[in-house]
C-alpha cells in the first residue's frame, strides 16, 4: 500500500475548538453515506478549477466544461469533456477503486476514447457534444465565448480543435479515490502502448465528511506523463523490434480500411479472449484488441519487455513468448538474468517452454500449441482456455521478476538505461 496517504483534515472553529474530519471510506456505497462515480463526475464538471491543472499541464487550461457522457461511438461514453479556448480537448474518466479490475482497465479505456475521437473533426465534436447535452443546435464556439472569451476567433478555434484531435493532442485524466502505488505505476505503461501524443494524469480526490451533509474534496496529482512519441511494433521483422516515430503518418489519419475475413476472425477471437481473461495480477494492463495475428501485454515500466500472443497459420501454431527490444541493453540484461532462473520459472508456468537464443544473443522464452487447421472453430474453446492459462502463468512468473530486475539494475547503476 502506498505510504502517501491523506492525513485527516483538522477543522478549527472559534466556538468549538478543533476536530478532525474523517475521510469517507472508499468502501462506502451511496446508501451507506458514501458516493458514486456520477457524484464525482458532476462535482468536477461544476468545479473544473478543482483539478490541479498547473501540476499536470497548464497548456490545456482553462478547463471549460462542455458535456458529460460524451458518446465516442467506437469506445463508449467518456465521463466528461472540457475544451480550452485554444481548441485543446480534455477527457476525464472518474473511477472508484473498489473493483480491482477497474484499476487495470480504466487506463486502457480512456486511451480508447482518445483513439476514437482522433478521427473526428470540429463538427463531429460539436455534434456529439450537442447530443450529450440534449441541446439541438448547440454551438460550441458560442459556448466558449460565453465562458469569458467573447473575442474567440471561430475559424481558428475550429481548425485548432480538428488538428488537435487528428494529432491525438488530448489531455486524459483519470480521477478516482483511494488510488494506490500499483495504479500510479500503470501510467508508466503508456509509453509502451500509446499511439498518440497526449498528456496523461492520475488525480486522486479524497472526500472528507464535514457533517450535516457537508463534504470537503481534496484533489491531488499522483502521476503524470507527457507522450511525445508513438510506439510501433514492426510485425514484418522476425525479432518484433520496437521502433518509435515522432509524428503520426498520413496513412494513420485516413479512414480505416474494411477488414477482410481473416482480420475479422482475428479481431473477434482476441475480443473474446480478453473479455473472458481473468488474471491473478489485477494491475497487469490488458492487451489492445487488434485485427491481426498478434496482441501484446506490456510488462514492467521502462523494461521494453512484453508478452506476445500470436497465431502462425503457416505452422498451424499458436503461442506466447517473452519479447524484448533488441537494441535495449536493459531489456537484454533482464532477459539474461531471467534465463538463470529457467528451471524455477518453468515449474511456475507449468506448460512446456523453450528458451532459444539467436545468433545475436537474444533470448525469447516461449510456449506453443498446434491445431490443424488453426482457425477451425471446433477448437475455439480449447484455444481460448490454453491462451488464458498461458497468459496468466507468464504474467505471474515474469512480471514481478522483470519489475524487480528493473529496480535492482537501477539501484546498481544509479539510473536505468533503457
Amino acid at each position: 500500500m502506498s505510504s502517501r496517504q491523506h492525513a485527516p483534515l483538522v477543522l478549527v472553529s472559534n466556538e468549538d475548538g478543533s476536530r478532525t474530519l474523517p475521510p469517507i471510506s472508499v468502501q462506502s456505497n451511496k446508501q451507506a453515506g458514501g458516493y458514486d462515480e456520477a457524484w464525482v463526475r458532476d462535482l468536477i464538471f461544476r468545479h473544473p478549477e478543482a483539478i490541479p491543472l498547473q501540476e499536470i499541464d497548464p497548456s490545456y487550461g482553462p478547463l471549460i466544461p462542455v458535456c458529460t457522457e460524451l458518446d465516442t461511438r467506437a469506445a463508449g461514453y467518456a465521463d466528461a469533456l472540457f475544451v480550452n479556448p485554444l481548441g485543446m480537448p480534455t477527457l476525464v474518466e472518474c473511477k472508484l477503486w473498489r473493483n480491482p479490475e477497474a484499476r487495470r482497465e480504466v487506463v486502457g479505456q480512456i486511451i480508447d476514447y482518445a483513439r476514437a475521437i482522433r478521427r473526428w473533426t470540429f463538427s463531429d465534436l460539436q455534434r456529439e457534444a450537442a447530443r450529450a447535452r440534449g441541446e439541438q443546435g448547440f454551438d460550441l464556439v458560442e459556448h466558449i465565448r460565453g465562458q469569458g472569451h467573447p473575442d474567440l476567433d471561430e475559424a481558428a478555434f475550429a481548425d485548432n480543435v480538428s488538428l488537435n484531435l487528428a494529432k491525438g493532442r488530448v489531455m486524459l485524466l483519470v480521477l478516482g479515490d483511494g488510488i494506490r502505488e500499483g495504479v500510479e505505476a500503470i501510467a508508466d505503461y503508456i509509453q509502451n502502448t500509446a499511439a498518440l501524443q497526449f498528456t496523461f494524469g492520475l488525480v486522486e480526490a479524497q472526500v472528507f465528511d464535514l457533517g450535516e451533509g457537508r463534504r470537503i474534496v481534496q484533489p491531488r496529482v499522483l502521476a503524470r506523463t507527457l507522450i511525445v512519441n508513438r510506439t510501433v511494433i514492426d510485425l514484418a521483422r522476425p525479432d518484433l523490434a520496437v521502433s518509435e516515430d515522432a509524428e503520426e503518418s498520413e496513412t494513420d489519419l485516413q479512414a480505416p480500411r474494411e477488414l477482410d475475413e481473416r482480420q475479422r476472425w482475428m479481431k473477434a477471437f482476441w475480443t473474446e479472449l480478453l473479455d473472458g481473461l481473468r488474471l491473478d495480477d489485477a494491475e497487469q494492463p490488458l492487451a489492445n484488441v487488434r485485427a491481426a495475428a498478434n496482441i501484446f501485454f506490456p510488462l514492467a515500466p521502462r523494461s521494453n519487455i512484453w508478452i506476445t500472443c500470436y497465431f502462425l497459420e503457416s505452422g498451424s501454431r499458436m503461442g506466447v513468448f517473452l519479447a524484448s527490444r533488441k537494441n535495449s541493453p536493459l531489456a537484454q540484461e533482464i532477459v539474461r538474468k531471467l534465463a538463470e532462473e529457467r528451471e524455477q520459472i518453468e515449474r511456475e508456468i507449468g506448460i512446456p517452454m523453450g528458451w532459444p537464443t539467436s545468433a545475436a544473443g537474444k533470448i525469447e522464452p516461449y510456449s506453443f500449441k498446434e491445431f490443424r487447421p488453426l482457425r477451425d472453430d471446433r477448437f475455439r474453446r480449447e484455444q481460448l482456455e490454453w491462451f488464458r492459462k498461458a497468459i496468466n502463468s507468464y504474467v505471474n512468473a515474469f512480471r514481478p521478476r522483470v519489475a524487480n530486475l528493473v529496480r535492482e539494475i537501477a539501484d546498481n547503476s544509479g539510473a536505468v538505461q533503457s
